[in-house]
């Protein structure tokens, strides 16, 4: 194979890559902001059900899930609702809409293909060739780059997301055991 020729299938190929990484970093853009409606949505459920318990009769000093969970197991709760609210806005954090790099435009693509095809077919030799592909190749890189950016910035936020929703769990729990827990206490004491 002419040297020449090699080189400017060498950078087709990567060009061609390019549009497959392209589609990949979507692909995985999309796959972050599905998990992180998830977490937002669990977490939001969770919050719901903590709202059903702040009611004044829940709070006196005479209720009894202050009797049962007294002031560490209320102080753990509020912890929960407050890891549940900050797990909900990085999930909604995560999935806010920004800007997105665009794959090769056509604008682009034109601009190229009309300063070629303006010269004649002398001038269009394989050094040509091969800068029209390294063009498009960096045209892609800069796109590639800026979506792999977003993406872990997603990462990040959902990553932040999960463990909040993952601390109010455990501190849910640790509440309802501690209250578990008493109950136990003063079935097996009367």
């Amino acid at each position: 194979m002419d040297p020449s020729q090699f080189r400017i299938e060498i950078v087709q190929a990567l060009v061609s890559v390019a549009g497959e990484n392209y589609k990949e970093n979507t692909r995985i853009a999309n796959v972050l902001d599905d998990k992180a409606q998830k977490a937002g949505a669990l977490a939001g459920a969770f919050l719901a059900a903590g709202f059903a318990f702040i009611k004044t009769e829940n709070f006196g000093p005479a209720s009894p899930l202050n009797r049962l969970a007294g002031l560490p197991g209320l102080l753990l709760l509020a912890v929960c609702i407050g890891l549940l609210l900050l797990s909900t806005i990085l999930a909604l954090r995560t999935m806010w809409v920004r800007a997105v790099p665009a794959p090769m435009s056509l604008a682009v693509m034109q601009e190229m293909s009309e300063d070629l095809l303006d010269i004649s077919d002398n001038e269009l030799d394989r050094p040509t060739q091969e800068n029209y592909f390294r063009d498009q190749g960096t045209v892609w890189a800069g796109a590639l780059e800026k979506q792999l950016a977003a993406n872990a910035n997603k990462a990040k936020y959902l990553r932040a997301s999960q463990l909040a929703l993952t601390g109010a769990i455990v501190c849910g729990a640790v509440t309802l055991l501690e209250i578990l827990g008493k109950v136990i206490y003063y079935r097996l004491v009367r």
